[in-house]
């Protein structure tokens, strides 16, 4: 006969291994389940059963699918995924969700953010203001559909500035976390190809906007390369931190934007599917696909933080070039 605790048990260490190390465990559990403290440690120590309705509590509080019991069936995952974007509304609640992902992910002791760029990472325009409204615009106006912003050209101040608040929490908690960053030579074409078009619909009204909005991609590129010349982050306010930034530069085509997760012992994998939305599991054996398919890339890719000086230099003068492209076939067009 299966011994039901090993369930409860295994259950508890998932959910251990989940929280930082400076959140009571039994606390939670106790204000979750609206349950004594006594009571709370009594299933922790598993004296006490856990029912199925605070298995399902726990489940969401914790954000610990059920699945993730589930070990003995590798072929099996569960994701959670981001719902479609509507309006204005579900897209400020993405990029809020966003901001308390990191936000989670910067409490861990131990923590990294490994990105496989498609395109730049969502993280980086918040550090600029103009581009990152021009991003904002891009993604409501041509990827969400919204109607109300059909018929407008772009123009920085026609940006909801709590949008901007809710980059600038991202930008700034994303400093404080450990990055591992692959990019290759077309990581940045998906922005310029939006300039691009934009200019060549007629969705600016002024030359100079697209301009100055090429002059904070500049702005990131070079931000970017002194990140990778010391191999660590930068805030919003141009000061180095003690967070690590490790980059490489790949030969190979990513396919897809792919985000592996660690925060102590918990990991996580984020896939970009339609543009914007994105699928999020815990699942160990998937994770641990991820992470070969990761350090498979890695091994085919040059590193270009800290050292390999000249491979650095050379990668960001090319980003540099095509940026300048773009600004002499506006300027002449």
């Amino acid at each position: 006969m299966v011994n039901k605790l090993i369930y409860q048990e295994k259950f508890i260490n998932i959910i251990k291994h989940s929280i930082p190390n400076n959140i009571s465990l039994a606390n939670e559990i106790s204000s979750v389940l609206d349950i004594s403290l006594d009571s709370a440690y009594r299933r922790l120590r598993c004296e006490t059963d856990l029912t199925l309705n605070e298995v399902v509590m726990l489940s969401h509080h914790f954000d610990v699918p059920l699945e993730a019991l589930n070990d003995e069936i590798p072929n099996v995952v569960t994701f959670k995924f981001s719902k479609e974007l509507e309006n204005e509304s579900n897209f400020k609640d993405y990029l809020n969700n966003i901001a308390m992902d990191l936000g989670y992910l910067s409490k861990f002791e131990l923590n990294n953010l490994i990105f496989a760029a498609e395109d730049i990472p969502v993280f980086h325009h918040f550090y600029f203001k103009k581009l990152s409204n021009f991003k904002l615009f891009y993604w409501m106006k041509s990827i969400i559909g919204l109607k109300e912003l059909q018929t407008q050209s772009f123009e920085f101040d026609n940006i909801n500035p709590e949008l901007g608040e809710i980059g600038d929490k991202i930008a700034d908690t994303y400093s404080i976390i450990n990055s591992t960053e692959i990019w290759t030579d077309e990581t940045i074409s998906s922005t310029l190809k939006q300039v691009k078009f934009y200019w060549d619909a007629g969705f600016f009204n002024q030359t100079e906007t697209a301009i100055t909005i090429l002059d904070e991609l500049q702005q990131l590129i070079q931000q970017l390369q002194k990140q990778a010349e010391f191999g660590k982050k930068i805030n919003r306010k141009g000061n180095m931190t003690s967070q690590d930034y490790t980059m490489y530069h790949s030969d190979l085509m990513i396919g897809n934007n792919c985000v592996v997760i660690e925060a102590n012992e918990k990991q996580s994998t984020y896939i970009s599917y339609n543009s914007f939305n994105s699928m999020r599991t815990s699942n160990k054996f998937f994770n641990d696909q991820s992470k070969v398919w990761i350090n498979n890339l890695k091994s085919k890719s040059t590193l270009i933080s800290g050292v390999a000086e000249k491979q650095r230099n050379q990668f960001f003068k090319s980003n540099n070039r095509k940026i300048e492209d773009l600004k002499t076939y506006i300027l002449n067009n």
